[in-house]
């Protein structure tokens, strides 16, 4: 079982691309891979707000790889992004897509290009083949803890303060016990 659990920002079009080629070379994983219904979604938005934040510091910028990962965080530890949880309900999402893009657009103003119609169009689009790949992410560690299934533990590999935006993993593993035992996961 491959699992992405709700620490990561998780890009809709990617994933699809991502299962496309591995259904090309290897057998089917539709019923392999899950993931967690409260993952923070990388939008479209946050591609094009990585640019500009960029550009907006100049002989300061920091050399992102432009992919919408730190603004993508930023949202998400802002309480302000959206959970695929969300995704789900149509009326929260562009409720929060909106609201999300409003207070970017009044940050940049015409220098974002985005559009927020295509955007919404393609969850529309993704919303039921989604639901095949997406579980309770707690009740699936749950289980996976009482049947004994090992657990592999995937993140970032940098040990570097302020380098990138998302923890090492071993970082991660060390300090996150299971929310209804209390023992790390091993």
């Amino acid at each position: 079982m491959n699992f992405i659990g709700s620490g990561v920002v998780f890009h809709v079009p990617s994933f699809f691309s991502e299962l496309k080629e591995l259904e090309k070379n290897l057998t089917a994983v539709h019923d392999r891979i899950f993931v967690s219904d409260r993952v923070n979604i990388l939008l479209d938005l946050h591609i094009a707000v990585d640019g500009l934040e960029e550009e907006e510091l100049g002989d300061a910028a920091i050399g992102t790889t432009r992919r919408g990962i730190g603004p993508c965080y930023q949202t998400s530890r802002a309480r302000t992004g959206i959970k695929m949880s969300d995704v789900f309900n149509p009326e929260v999402f562009e409720q929060k897509l909106r609201r999300l893009a409003d207070g970017f657009q009044k940050r940049f103003g015409e220098l974002l290009k985005y559009d927020i119609e295509a955007e919404l169009a393609r969850f529309d689009e993704y919303r039921q083949t989604l639901s095949k790949y997406v579980v309770d992410g707690v009740a699936f560690m749950k289980s996976a803890q009482e049947s004994n299934m090992k657990i592999v533990v995937e993140g970032a590999n940098v040990r570097f303060p302020s380098c990138n935006s998302t923890s090492s993993t071993d970082a991660l593993a060390e300090r996150a016990p299971c929310p209804w035992s209390h023992s790390p996961l091993s």
